[in-house]
């Protein structure tokens, strides 16, 4: 336990060296008697603070409260009629955490942790850490919890509570320290806004404590679910924490919640715990479905708790509410690659690279792809190479064409043969037509969702009744060739494809061997 007079300084001037010295001798004698029924050990003194060490937090949290209610109860000098009785506002703070004995006091980071809570309270008020409150066994009545909070020259975030009692103020303004209210990276530049997706999002939201925000590698859905997240601060009073699931969820949350693991105890335990009472948001970034358990776990524990879970394929949860992220809109588009050309020393601008965003659609991971060659040259350039040889231009196998081979080989068996009847069509498909190609495979309507969940089939709407499922360009280019190359419609759709690459969508392997090109 800490304790200091609000204000001492200001104070002692104003009273003079006779009433000041009244004052904080009355104010040491009520705090020690105190002390003495509750055990508390004085560590040291030092003009109106206090510093001290109990067995038990349960005995310092009464001691605090003791303390708070002797002051004032106590008989203070008075100031003259119109004044009234001078009461010193004393600030409080306790923390529970480990110390080891040393020269009379105790060696350890926690007494600085202390001290920084006491130094965040205001007169009257008694802080706590919620590590304390916890270990006092307090109940719900008796604590009110204020939030995360960053103490000047400590690591990782301190939970903050206020200690209730009968008699004592309840009410003050929150804490002169800064709030830790997300975890969400720094932008290095600003991201290309995308409202239509933003929207969805909320819509999805609204309705939905879980979604899923899918797409290829690199097609911008980290990007976008930081924007979001961000705009969404002032929604929940529990922060907005963002992690890489990566194989140990509740190590990663506690990472991000700026808490440390307890010993003998999962860390998810711990991260639910945290995450219990709060109206929070989660953004966890490339989360498989082996972590679908854990988040269902949160989800069930945590009730006031939101999770965008950003990946290659939905966790396929109940109440899940699945997005897959769209093709940007073409200023949109224009100013992504832009943006990439910027990154490279180009001069190009959002009108510059409007028609060869526009020659692949938009499509994000192509974007990436065209970019060093429309830095290195013009996007005019570029666009010419792309419409002589679009794999090329693409980079051939290596970068999206590789994100393409791992998402397709990441599909099922149907999924895959509708994707070689979809590939051959430019225009797309209805529903309907699609249930017609593929009438003699079970499953057809499932192997749809299943490709729109991973990002290799894109719907669009050009009627409110009526949905087009497409393969993007530029995938079609990496499956099976450019149009201009493949083989007449009279020959049929399997004509249009070579049988090795019939052979490969079909049967459950991985794509990563030559590039698949379709044979005239």
């Amino acid at each position: 336990m800490f304790t200091d007079i609000e204000g001492s300084t200001r104070l002692a001037s104003g009273l003079g060296a006779e009433r000041y010295r009244v004052v904080l001798h009355r104010h040491r004698a009520l705090v020690r008697e105190v002390l003495r029924a509750a055990g508390g050990v004085e560590i040291d003194t030092e003009g109106d603070s206090f510093f001290v060490a109990f067995h038990d937090a349960a005995d310092a949290c009464a001691a605090a409260v003791g303390i708070q209610t002797a002051l004032r109860e106590a008989d203070w000098p008075h100031l003259g009629a119109d004044a009234g009785a001078l009461r010193p506002r004393v600030r409080m703070g306790l923390h529970t955490g480990e110390a080891w004995p040393s020269a009379g006091g105790y060696a350890t980071p926690e007494v600085h942790r202390t001290a920084r809570i006491c130094s965040a309270a205001h007169g009257d008020q008694i802080l706590a850490s919620a590590a304390c409150a916890a270990a006092a066994g307090l109940p719900p009545s008796a604590v009110r919890r204020l939030g995360d909070f960053e103490l000047r020259g400590l690591p990782g975030a301190t939970e903050l509570v206020q200690l209730a009692a009968p008699g004592l103020p309840s009410a003050f303004p929150p804490p002169p320290v800064r709030p830790l209210t997300h975890h969400l990276p720094a932008d290095l530049k600003a991201p290309v806004e995308r409202p239509g997706e933003e929207r969805e999002l909320d819509r999805a939201f609204a309705a939905h404590r879980l979604v899923t925000l899918t797409g290829l590698d690199g097609c911008g859905k980290t990007t976008l679910a930081k924007a979001w997240a961000r705009r969404r601060l002032a929604f929940y009073e529990g922060g907005v924490w963002y992690c890489r699931a990566g194989e140990d969820l509740g190590g990663a949350l506690l990472a991000a919640l700026g808490r440390r693991p307890e010993a003998m105890r999962p860390a998810l335990d711990t991260a639910v715990d945290r995450l219990r009472e709060a109206r929070a948001l989660l953004v966890l970034d490339d989360v498989t479905r082996s972590a679908a358990s854990d988040v269902d776990r949160l989800l069930h524990d945590c009730p006031d708790l939101a999770i965008l879970a950003v990946g290659a394929r939905p966790l396929e949860l109940r109440g899940e509410a699945k997005r897959t992220l769209a093709l940007p809109p073409p200023d949109a588009a224009a100013a992504i690659l832009a943006g990439y050309c910027e990154e490279r020393g180009a001069p190009w601008d959002a009108a510059d690279c409007r028609g060869l965003a526009a020659a692949v659609e938009g499509f994000v991971p192509a974007l990436a792809a065209v970019a060093e060659l429309c830095a290195l040259a013009s996007p005019a350039v570029a666009l010419r190479r792309l419409t002589d040889d679009p794999v090329a231009a693409l980079g051939g196998r290596g970068g999206l064409g590789e994100a393409v081979d791992a998402a397709v080989g990441s599909i099922s068996g149907p999924a895959r043969a509708v994707l070689l009847e979809l590939a051959g069509r430019s225009a797309g498909a209805t529903v309907d037509e699609v249930l017609d190609l593929c009438r003699p495979r079970d499953g057809s309507l499932e192997a749809l969702v299943e490709l729109v969940d991973v990002a290799l089939v894109v719907i669009e709407r050009p009627a409110m009744d009526r949905a087009v499922y497409r393969v993007p360009a530029p995938v079609r280019w990496l499956l099976v060739g450019p149009d201009s190359q493949r083989a007449p419609r009279s020959r049929g759709l399997r004509g249009a494809m070579s049988s090795d690459f019939a052979e490969r969508l079909v049967r459950p392997v991985s794509i990563d061997g030559t590039r698949l090109r379709a044979v005239a």
